[in-house]
This record gives structure tokens, sequence and C-alpha cells, in this order.
């Protein structure tokens, strides 16, 4: 059994909620209680005061300590072992775990903040900060409403069917799967033939095969932290986009805004080589005109490939495998056209400011959703040329630190760009 105390300017809004469905049904089973504390009970002036104005000016209002702390302590002196948790924007994302561990405490005490929040003293007398999610609410109350619901299904006795709470999307991590009851056919639509058949292990695994399909379609976020099957990973990963990158010398800008052609180092295609073959990129394209240059970009990935570095080091063999030496960008366009049946929507970097960007989230979820190659584009010297950057689909936010200062290296900036598009 879990005992709430809820302590709000607001008690009224929890009426409602408290009164029908599943929490209903848990007060009635004695499984839960929820008793409601109004701060204004414990103000001493006559106008029953509990907010005030922020020193330092600012808007709106901010719920004084004095009303608040006398609450938390009256309502800690009744209770045995409390738990105090202050709904705030501040606070650690609620989530399943989170709620899993909450419904194994005896008593919970929510605060729900009001206005621009509380005093910070009120925080000495708390025991944790929740947020339910990156937005904001009026007030705490609908806060402490999704606690008390996802609390209280999680504990015994509570849902009618014991399984239900642990197959429910975000208890094992991942999504839930599709739901279907009658009638079998819905306007053309059937359901999936293995729901009828009967054979209850070729259900689960079905189950399990949406489940991890949605989360990686939906939650990308969610899916590195669940525990998958090397067959699973295999499928969630080998359904994103083909994504190759290309290293261009040529034409990219010096720094005085010149258009030149710039050298190909060894340290530029083993470090790019290798943060691809981690990632899982499927081709790694040097770009220069120079024949020279062509001649030592081809004379190191031979040597890591055939000679003698293929068998001093097989895991630099694997990532320079990835390598492949062109003129110029409308040759690549036309190796990838030939390889994947249609050209490559093109993704261009900089760290120059300004323009429209494609943020890093919004390519993901394209990677992710469609089958389309993506060519990722990594300019040398100064930086692509203004006539290589108006071919783009997409130009991707520029990398920023927490200074002023951005010279990173391209090999640097290639780790940083595939991290962030391809990790698990």
């Amino acid at each position: 059994m879990v005992n709430f105390t809820v302590i709000s300017l607001f008690p009224a809004m929890f009426e409602s909620p408290l009164d029908h469905s599943i929490l209903k049904k848990a007060q009635g089973k004695g499984l839960i209680s929820v008793r409601l504390v109004d701060p204004r009970q414990y103000t001493t002036d006559r106008h029953r005061t509990t907010d005030d104005y922020p020193y330092g000016g600012g808007q709106g209002m901010v719920l004084k300590p004095e009303p608040l702390v006398a609450a938390i302590e009256d309502v800690k002196s009744k209770l045995s072992r409390p738990k105090v948790i202050l709904l705030s924007p501040q606070g650690r994302v609620f989530n399943q775990t989170l709620a899993a561990a909450l419904a194994n405490e005896e008593e919970l005490v929510l605060i729900c903040g009001r206005y621009e929040g509380v005093d910070e003293r009120v925080k000495a007398f708390i025991d944790d900060e929740l947020s339910i999610g990156d937005y904001t609410l009026s007030g705490g109350e609908p806060a402490a409403v999704v606690v008390i619901d996802a609390v209280t299904r999680l504990i015994p006795g509570v849902l009618g069917n014991a399984m239900s709470a642990g197959e429910e999307s975000f208890s094992d991590g991942l999504l839930e799967y599709p739901q279907y009851t009658r009638p079998e056919e819905f306007r053309g639509t059937k359901v999936p033939d293995v729901l009828l058949s009967g054979d209850h292990e070729r259900v689960r695994q079905w189950r399990r095969r949406m489940s991890v399909q949605l989360t990686g379609q939906r939650r990308p976020d969610l899916i590195g932290k669940v525990d998958l099957s090397p067959e699973e990973k295999d499928r969630i990963y080998s359904r994103r986009a083909p994504i190759y990158v290309a290293l261009l010398h040529h034409p990219v800008y010096d720094k005085n805004k010149q258009v030149v052609t710039t050298a190909v180092t060894n340290m530029d295609i083993h470090d790019i080589a290798r943060s691809g073959r981690t990632f899982g990129i499927s081709g790694f394209y040097v770009i220069t005109p120079v024949k020279a240059l062509q001649r030592l970009a081809l004379k190191i990935i031979d040597h890591w490939e055939h000679g003698y570095g293929s068998r001093y080091n097989t895991t630099r063999k694997e990532a320079l495998a990835l390598a492949r030496v062109k003129d110029t960008l409308d040759d690549v366009l036309i190796d990838l056209e030939r390889e994947c049946g249609k050209k490559p929507l093109i993704v261009v970097t900089s760290a120059r400011p300004g323009g429209r960007r494609t943020s890093f989230t919004e390519l993901k979820d394209m990677v992710i959703n469609t089958t389309h190659p993506f060519l990722i584009l990594l300019g040398t010297g100064w930086g692509l040329t203004e006539t290589i950057i108006s071919q783009s689909d997409y130009a991707l936010e520029a990398i920023e630190g927490c200074t002023d200062y951005n010279h990173l290296s391209v090999r640097s900036a290639a780790a940083i760009i595939l991290d962030r598009l391809l990790r698990r």
C-alpha cells in the first residue's frame, strides 16, 4: 500500500481524477490512500497569503516558504517514513523506472508548485524533485496526478490482470506492440494472422519484434538503453538509410576566402575511416583532382588493405576498406547512384554561421525513417564553397562548444557528427 499526501493550493483539482477508474478502485481496495493538504491552512495573516513578489524583480509571484514548510513539517510529523517530492520543471524527468521505485515506498508527499515556483529555501525540506516533461504547466497538480496514476498501476493487486503492467509501454524500455480486438476485419484492414493462430510463442515473438521496430522508428533515443539480442540490433540498425561520407579537398576556401585545393593527409584518411567503420557507414570518399594526391591516398589505402598493414593490423584494414578516391563531387554522385539505384541526398557541414540549418535530431529522424541514401560532405581548409553548399539538400547545424572558439579538425568534426547521428 502507498499513502499519498498532496500539498496543493487547489485541492479541488484532484476530486475528479481520484473518483474514477483505476485510482478509485485502488482506493476502494485499500491499496492506496490520498490525503489533500492546503498550505493556506498554515498561514498566519488574515488574508491567508501564500505567495509574494520575487526579490530582484521579475514577472509573476513566488510561493512563500513559511506556509509550505509548515505544511511539510506537519505532514511529516504524522508519518513514519515519508519521501517528500517537489513537482518542478527543474527536477529529474519522471519515467517508468522512477515510477517503479516510488511504488515500493510506503508514504509519498507530493508538493505542487504554482506561479513562478517556490522559494528556493523550501528545497532544504524535500528529498527529490521530479518533472513530467519539457513543457510548461500552470501548476504541479496535473503532474501530481500523473505520478499518482503511474505509481498506482504498479502496486500489486491494482490491475485486474497482474501481467498488464509488465507488458505496457516502457515497462521493459520499449514501446508497446500494436493491439487489436474484434472485428477481425475493419474497413479492409485485417488483424495480423499471427494473432489469430493460437500459437502463443509465435504471438510473443511477433509482439517483441513489433515493440523493437516501433521503438526504433519512433523513439530512437530509447533503443540504445534496451538489452537487445544481436539479431534485433541487426534488424534495427540495418533498417536505416545508407550513410556515406565524403572529404572534399577541392573546391574549398582558404582563410582569405579564395578557392583552393588542400593537401590530402594520412591522419584524416585513417581517423575518418575508423570513425566510419565504428558507426557503420557504407563508404568514405576522398575527393581531390590532383593526381599526385590521389596516388598518395591510394598508396595509404592499399598499404592497409593489401600490403603489410593488412597483416599487421586487421582492424585498420577493415576501416580503410571503406575508403575510395574520386576526382570530383560529381564522380561521387555518379558512383553512389550506380551503387544505390538513386542519387543520394547531400548534407553539407559548415562551422560558419547563418542560413537555414537542419538539426541533428531532424536528420537522425530522416535517417531512421527512410532508406534513401545520404552523403555527408565534409570540407577541408576553411570550409566548403558557396557553390558546393548551393548544391546540397540539407545544411547540418554547426557543432558548437561552450566557447566562441570554433576550429575543430575535420576528423574530430566527423567523429562528433557520426556519433550524434548513428550512435545506439
